[in-house]
C-alpha cells in the first residue's frame, strides 16, 4: 500500500504543478479536480480503508456518515472529471473547428448523462451497499413507464441523435421542406430543429417530423446556389451576340459568384428566340436581392444594345366600315294571294 500511496501523492503533486503553469490555465480546473481526487484517495487509503467499510468493529451507523459522504463526493468528483475529459476530447478531436456547436453539445449531454448514471450505480453499490439488482429492476420498470408516457418526445430525441450522427444538414445551412417551410437552421437540440425564415420568423420543427420529410439542403457543399432567368429576344438579333452580351452583364451583378454565369438558346419561335440565363448566388440568403440585380443588369444591357425583349410589337388598327341599310319587309299582292318579299344585302367580308 505504501507504493500506491506514494504514486497517488506524486501524481497529485504533478497535477498541482501543471495547474500553476500559466500556459495550461485553460485546463486548470481539470488539474485541480484530479489533484483533489487523488489526494483524497491517498489520504483515505493510507488509513487502510475503502468506501463503505467500517473503520472499526465497534463503529456505529452514525459514525459511518462521514465515510459515506466522502464516498459519494469521490464518485461525483470522478464523474465530473470524466465528463470534462470527454467534453474536451469532443472539442479537440471530433469537432476540432467547433463549426457544429449544437451537435457537440448534444453528444456532450448524452455522455454526461451516461457518466452520471454509472456514478449513481457505483454509489449505490460501493457506498450505500444497496443490492444493484434491485436498483436495476426498479430502474427498468421506471424506464418502461416513462417510455410509454413519452413516446413522441423519445422519438424526437432519437431522431435528433440520428440527424447529428448522419449530419445531412447542420447549423447555418438553408433548407427547404415544403414551399411554405424554408429557412436557415439556427439550432438542432434534443427535441426540435429551429429555422429562421427570410421574414425573420422562427419555425420549430420536431426532429421526428424533419427526419421523415424530404429536405432540400441549399448549402450542404458550400457551392453557389444556381438560379435561372428565362426570357425571349426578337429573332432579328444574332443569338451569339445576345448570349455574349447578357452573360457579361449578369456576371457583373453584385452577389453573383465568379465563373457561374452561362446563357443558352433554348427555343426558336416565329418571331423570337428563347434564352435561359444561369447564374450562381454566393449567399442563398440574398437570392432575391441578387436576382433583382441580374434582372436590372440584363434589362440595361438589352436597352444599350438595342435588343428587343420579346417579339416585335404588331400595330393592329381596326376600322369600322358602314353596311348598307337592310329594308324592312315589303308586302306584295299577286292576285288574290298576298306574299311577302324579303330584300337582303351582304356587305363586304
Amino acid at each position: 500500500m505504501l507504493g500506491v500511496d506514494i504514486t497517488l501523492f506524486g501524481t497529485a503533486a504533478v497535477l498541482l504543478v501543471c495547474a500553476l503553469v500559466r500556459r495550461l490555465h485553460v485546463y486548470r480546473s481539470l488539474f485541480i479536480g484530479a489533484c483533489v481526487l487523488l489526494l483524497g484517495t491517498a489520504f483515505y487509503t493510507a488509513r487502510g480503508e475503502w468506501f463503505g467499510r467500517d473503520l472499526s468493529p465497534a463503529m456505529t451507523a452514525a459514525d459511518r456518515v462521514p465515510e459515506e459522504v466522502f464516498g459519494v463526493a469521490w464518485w461525483i468528483l470522478g464523474a465530473w472529471l470524466v465528463r470534462s475529459v470527454l467534453t474536451l476530447i469532443m472539442r479537440r478531436v471530433w469537432f476540432p473547428n467547433d463549426d457544429l456547436p449544437h451537435s457537440r453539445r448534444l453528444f456532450a449531454d448524452l455522455a454526461s448523462a451516461l457518466v452520471y448514471v454509472i456514478a449513481f450505480i457505483g454509489i449505490m453499490d460501493t457506498v450505500l451497499k444497496e443490492p444493484i439488482s434491485a436498483v436495476l429492476a426498479t430502474s427498468g420498470v421506471l424506464a418502461i413507464v416513462l417510455g410509454l408516457a413519452l413516446q413522441n418526445t423519445l422519438g424526437d430525441v432519437f431522431s435528433g441523435l440520428s440527424i447529428n450522427i448522419e449530419q445531412p444538414f447542420g447549423a447555418g445551412d438553408w433548407i427547404t421542406l415544403t414551399p411554405e417551410v424554408e429557412g436557415q437552421i439556427i439550432e438542432i437540440n434534443w427535441r426540435a430543429t429551429h429555422l429562421k425564415t427570410g421574414t425573420n420568423d422562427i419555425i420549430v420543427i420536431p426532429n421526428s417530423v424533419i427526419a421523415k420529410a424530404t429536405v432540400t439542403n441549399h448549402r450542404r457543399f458550400h457551392d453557389p446556389h444556381l438560379c435561372v432567368l428565362r426570357f425571349s429576344v426578337d429573332s432579328q438579333h444574332a443569338p451569339a451576340d445576345v448570349m455574349g452580351g447578357l452573360q457579361a452583364a449578369a456576371a457583373a451583378a453584385a452577389g453573383v459568384a465568379a465563373n457561374s454565369t452561362a446563357v443558352y438558346a433554348t427555343g426558336l419561335g416565329d418571331a423570337c428566340v428563347s434564352y435561359a440565363l444561369w447564374f450562381g448566388v454566393s449567399d442563398f440568403a440574398n437570392t432575391s436581392v441578387v436576382q433583382s440585380a441580374v434582372v436590372a443588369r440584363v434589362h440595361a444591357a438589352c436597352q444599350h444594345s438595342g435588343y428587343r425583349i420579346g417579339a416585335a410589337i404588331l400595330d393592329v388598327r381596326l376600322q369600322a366600315v358602314p353596311l348598307p341599310a337592310v329594308p324592312a319587309l315589303v308586302p306584295a299582292k299577286c292576285g288574290t294571294a298576298q306574299t311577302k318579299v324579303v330584300l337582303t344585302s351582304q356587305g363586304p367580308a
